[in-house]
């Protein structure tokens, strides 16, 4: 024994927890009774006296390791592994047999038993094997916790990479190949990667984690039916998202895309009463044209804002289906945001009445003029906000806005944050 004290002492091993399962009282007794668990710092936190009352304990107590026994009543011990296995527990099982239950100690085996051990029981057999099955399981459960923590950290490694890639960020050749190769995201002949642009309308009152846990779910749901493998997908500003998909058939990537989005946003006015917009990029085929494929998605995203077209690909144009007034002062809007503009000078830039004009932004767009300029003047200063060389009250002068404090009530009236909180946030 002196022995034993003297190798444990240096040899400290973790605590192990033991469920006893047998229909005969006084074999239960045998081994909880006549072995110094402590000593082999194992804990029996439980007994049970059949198969039922065995399950019930060890999904309770989810123990390290189960002693069973083969035959007893209401569940033996092979229903009892089979069950546990069902369970998808990481458990390990000693199975106690006698000499005629030999062909049920092989079958126990073949259910999902460590081990197993003949009557009449070597009681100092019986603990050295308990411990030995509990510091496999032991191991194996931390393997499984450093698989999940890898996971998480790759997902952490993923999300990073994308926005540093995508805001242009990364100028190191050798830093993002070895990136690509730790992230598997090496481009095949053939294959070429696809940014989307998920955005959901301003001032909708929807909390983003809550929005970010249903999109997530949804995609990988509405997924299932298309072609593409989804890379990453990502909350990259106040209710926008970035999704990456890799194609193997970039001919036909638009307008499979076309669909998904348009799932993504039906299944959003049905979820939040409220349709999501989404730009989409073109493939590319090559790493260096990512960033210019997410671009084109962002303005096909903004774009698709201020439409009657919830879903636009890359140089699309938003409202292709509202009549030529609009599409030209939606045009007009986009390359003149940044100045004094008001709805005479559009009106008068396509050929129309302001009071004509305003008629039919509500007919083909339900909504007006100046809701649709302020629209794309906060979407460019969300894009500004996330670049740290912009103050809040240049970018707000930049996209239009004269009034450094009327910006920040506008922008915090449609994101639900302010600029300096953006810009910190995501900036």
């Amino acid at each position: 024994m002196a022995v034993r004290h003297i190798r444990n002492y240096f040899e400290v091993k973790p605590m192990l927890k033991a469920l006893v399962v047998d229909d005969e009282y006084l074999v239960r007794m045998g081994i909880t009774q006549t072995i110094d668990w402590a000593e082999y710092n194992v804990e029996i936190i439980g007994e049970a006296s059949n198969g039922e009352e065995g399950l019930e304990l060890a999904l309770l107590h989810r123990p390290d390791v189960i002693i069973t026994d083969i035959r007893m009543p209401y569940m033996n011990g092979l229903e009892l592994i089979e069950k546990i296995r069902e369970q998808d527990m990481l458990v390990g099982i000693v199975v106690l047999s006698g000499y005629d239950e030999f062909q049920y100690a092989q079958a126990a085996l073949r259910y999902g038993a460590s081990t197993y051990l003949l009557k009449p029981i070597n009681i100092e057999e019986l603990a050295n094997t308990v411990r030995s099955v509990g510091d496999e399981i032991l191991g194996k459960k931390q393997l499984s916790k450093r698989y999940s923590q890898l996971n998480e950290e790759l997902a952490s490694i993923s999300k990073q990479f994308w926005q540093d890639l995508l805001h242009d960020q990364l100028h190191d050749e050798e830093f993002i190949s070895n990136k690509i190769k730790l992230l598997e995201l090496q481009l095949e002949p053939g294959k070429a990667i696809l940014p989307l642009s998920i955005t959901f309308p301003p001032d909708n009152g929807l909390q983003g984690n809550t929005v970010g846990k249903a999109l997530e779910d949804a995609a990988a749901t509405i997924l299932e039916a298309h072609s593409f493998e989804q890379l990453c997908l990502f909350r990259d500003s106040h209710l926008e998202w970035v999704m990456i998909l890799r194609t193997g058939e970039p001919e036909l990537a638009g307008d499979s895309a076309r669909k998904l989005g348009k799932q993504l946003s039906e299944w959003s006015q049905q979820h939040f009463g409220q349709a999501l917009s989404v730009g989409i990029g073109k493939p590319a085929g090559e790493w260096n044209g990512i960033v210019d494929s997410y671009r084109q998605a962002v303005l096909a995203a903004q774009r698709a804002l201020s439409g009657i077209e919830r879903v636009l690909y890359a140089e699309e144009e938003a409202g292709a289906r509202c009549r030529r007034e609009i599409r030209d002062a939606l045009a007009f809007i986009r390359e003149h945001y940044a100045g004094n503009i008001t709805v005479e000078m559009v009106a008068a830039a396509v050929f129309v009445s302001p009071t004509h004009l305003m008629h039919l932004f509500r007919k083909d767009l339900n909504k007006t003029f100046y809701e649709c300029l302020t629209e794309y003047r906060i979407e460019e200063a969300k894009r500004m906000l996330r670049n740290p060389k912009y103050r809040v009250y240049e970018v707000g002068n930049q996209v239009g806005f004269t009034d450094s404090k009327y910006f920040s009530q506008i922008f915090k009236k449609m994101t639900g944050i302010p600029p300096s909180e953006y810009a910190k946030t995501y900036g």
